[in-house]
C-alpha cells in the first residue's frame, strides 16, 4: 500500500485532496467567523431596539448583572459624586490612547458608575462633571475583572471593577456600568458638551450565532470530509487484486 501511495499518480492525487481539504477547513473556519459578526450584529440591533427606560425600572443596586442588560438603553437621573471620579488610564479608542472618565452618579436609589467618556492623554484628575441635577442616557454594560498592575496615583484606577467599587463608594451601588451618551443638566436645560471627552460606544456581546452561516460552515467541513472518504475509497479499491470481489459478494453467490 506505501509503494502505491508513493507512485506519481497517487502522490498528485493526495495533494490535489489536501488542498481541497485544506480550502474546505478554511472555508468553514470563514464562514464561522461572518456566522459570529451576523449574530453579533443580530444581537446589538436587537438590544438597540428596546426602547429606553429608567435605571431603575430595568435593575436595582446589588442586583446580578443579567446578559440581557448588555447595550439596552436607558436613563439615569441623579447627581455626580464629583469626588469619588477616577480615570482609567492606557485605554484606545479609534487608535487613539488615552483614558476613560469615570463619574459617580448618585440617584434616589443608589449610585452608578458612568463611563462619560474617552480623553487623551492620562490626567491627574477626572474632568469635572456637571454640577447638579444630571440626566444620563446610555447603554448598559458589565464591570471588568479585576487587572494586576503597580499602584497607581490617586485618582486612577486600572478598571471599573464594580467589586472594589461597592466598598469604597458610599450608598448602594449598582451592578451595572451606564455608558454615556449625552448629558443633560438641569441647571442649562440642555445638554451638556465637554469637548475634551469622546463617548465610549458600547462593547462587543458575546451571543449566539447566526445559524444560516453555522450552516455553510459546517457544509464546507462536510465537503473536507467527503474528500478524504472518496480519495481513500479510490485509493482502496486500485490496491485490490484484479478479478478480487469483496467477501460479501462471494458469500452473496454461494447463498
Amino acid at each position: 500500500m506505501l509503494r502505491g501511495l508513493l507512485t506519481p499518480r497517487w502522490v498528485g492525487l493526495t495533494i490535489v485532496m489536501l488542498l481541497a481539504v485544506t480550502a474546505c477547513v478554511f472555508l468553514g473556519l470563514w464562514q464561522l467567523g461572518v456566522a459570529q459578526d451576523e449574530g453579533r450584529k443580530e444581537a446589538v440591533a436587537a438590544a438597540a431596539a428596546l426602547p429606553r427606560a429608567p435605571l431603575e425600572q430595568v435593575t436595582s443596586p446589588h442586583s446580578a448583572f443579567e446578559p440581557e442588560f448588555s447595550n439596552r438603553p436607558v436613563s439615569a437621573t441623579g447627581s455626580y459624586a464629583a469626588e469619588l471620579g477616577f480615570v482609567v488610564p492606557d485605554r484606545r479608542l479609534g487608535g487613539r490612547v488615552g483614558s476613560w472618565v469615570v463619574g459617580a452618579l448618585e440617584t434616589p436609589e443608589g449610585v452608578v458608575p458612568v463611563l462619560r467618556g474617552f480623553v487623551e492623554g492620562t490626567p491627574a484628575a477626572a474632568p469635572a462633571p456637571p454640577e447638579g441635577t444630571v440626566t444620563v442616557l446610555g447603554t448598559l454594560g458589565p464591570g471588568e475583572s479585576p487587572r494586576a498592575g503597580a499602584a497607581l496615583p490617586e485618582g486612577q484606577r486600572t478598571g471599573i471593577d464594580l467589586a472594589e467599587l461597592v466598598n469604597e463608594w458610599p450608598g448602594d451601588l449598582y451592578n451595572v456600568v451606564l455608558l454615556a451618551a449625552s448629558e443633560s443638566a438641569e441647571s442649562v436645560g440642555s445638554a451638556v458638551v465637554d469637548p475634551s471627552l469622546s463617548r465610549v460606544p458600547p462593547p462587543d456581546l458575546d451571543t449566539p450565532l447566526n445559524f444560516k452561516n453555522l450552516a455553510y460552515a459546517i457544509q464546507w467541513w462536510v465537503f473536507g470530509l467527503f474528500a478524504i472518504w472518496m480519495w481513500w475509497k479510490m485509493f482502496r479499491a486500485e490496491q485490490q487484486p484484479a478479478g478480487s470481489e469483496p467477501v460479501a459478494s462471494r458469500e452473496d453467490a454461494h447463498a
